[in-house]
């Protein structure tokens, strides 16, 4: 509609500038909150996808801090942004898989509450999306349904466990804010181009056939639960803009995944390595990665490598639903992964996607 006006947190990220990139194409204002020292280059990127300056002047990039009460904003924009906002996207949050407990409840648990009560105050509100993850299932074994929520699991890190809180304040709001929430899969890059903003996940993997180390490897046959950034922010777009409802749950990515040692096999044959000759069980591999002179010589990390022995199955019910008469579903791996491989073996020396873990890359 004409008079939409969309509030983002977090547009700065990779997943916040591919959906960022679907609202830049719409005719609706748009308020992007960040941290300070992101504001900078959000504006470049902005002024590089945004050619025409008419268009520009309807996007304000906003400072913000969502660890404070209103997001850190003073007035007047923070009035501004209570009586014009009509809809809005969560995807502020910290992600990696070694924070320390207290920096990620400040940002992750606490941020999500501020970013809640103060859209609760929203004149004219209609719909938020808040970005949760398929994370939050932990340690769970087994089928885990976009109904499910607290099953008793247990969480291998603090980033897992925080994002379950996170989601839990979104849930105990449903009744003041009119809100869904999407668990997106493990994201990768664009299924077009393969570009990402650093190495991560599946990645990993790259980096041990990259070595030459695909000959002996971890026997992994959990589902590889992977999905491409623009299928994501694709799919965001529908749902908040058309068929997302309010307290529902959207779990993003592929229905039908292929496991851990199957993407594996499927990289070595595409990008032309030898074959997998033995695979090791996860019980003698485990206290091995533990080790950090194992993690560097494999350039992954432990707390990496957990997830490929982690036996859930995700149900994807309600997202299919509402995005397949839209056309929207998630591309098998099949067809993207040789622009992932391309990509990655491109950049592979570029630091700016080796940052994060420097023990191992």
């Amino acid at each position: 509609m004409d008079s939409k006006c969309l509030l983002m947190t977090g547009p700065g990220g990779f997943i916040g500038k591919n959906i960022l990139a679907q609202y830049l194409k719409q005719d609706c204002d748009l308020f992007l909150l960040e941290t300070a020292k992101a504001c900078a280059p959000l504006q470049a990127h902005i002024n590089a996808a945004v050619p025409d300056q008419a268009r520009r002047n309807r996007i304000k990039i906003v400072p913000a801090d969502i660890k404070l009460p209103y997001l850190g904003l003073e007035e007047p924009v923070r009035g501004e942004i209570r009586e014009r906002v009509t809809h809005a996207i969560h995807l502020a949050a910290l992600y990696d898989l070694a924070i320390p407990r207290d920096v990620a409840m400040k940002v992750n648990v606490e941020g999500t509450r501020n970013v809640i009560e103060f859209i609760a105050s929203f004149k004219n509100f209609e719909k938020l999306a808040h970005a949760s993850t398929i994370a939050i299932s932990g340690t769970y074994a087994g089928l885990y349904t976009e109904n499910d929520f607290d099953k008793g699991q247990a969480f291998k890190n603090f980033y897992e466990e925080t994002k379950f809180l996170a989601e839990k304040e979104v849930r105990g709001a449903w009744k003041d804010v009119p809100a869904f929430v999407f668990r997106p899969t493990i994201i990768v890059g664009h299924s077009k181009t393969g570009a990402i903003e650093k190495i991560d996940g599946p990645y990993y993997s790259f980096v041990m056939i990259r070595r030459g180390l695909n000959r002996i490897v971890p026997n992994a046959g959990a589902p590889c639960n992977i999905a491409p950034v623009d299928f994501l922010a694709e799919a965001v777009t529908a749902l908040l803009d058309e068929c997302g409802r309010p307290q529902t749950v959207y779990c993003l990515g592929n229905p039908n995944p292929i496991t851990y040692n199957e993407f594996f096999d499927l990289v070595c044959e595409r990008w032309g390595k030898g074959k997998t000759l033995m695979r090791l069980p996860p019980a003698l591999m485990s206290p091995l990665m533990r080790l950090s002179l194992m993690q560097k010589v494999c350039g992954v990390p432990f707390e990496a490598f957990e997830y490929a022995d982690l036996r859930v199955e995700y149900g994807m019910e309600n997202a299919t639903a509402a995005l397949s008469p839209r056309g929207i579903s998630c591309p098998p791996v099949a067809e993207y992964v040789d622009v992932m491989i391309k990509y990655f073996d491109e950049h592979y020396d570029d630091p700016a996607i080796r940052r994060g873990w420097k023990n191992v890359l």
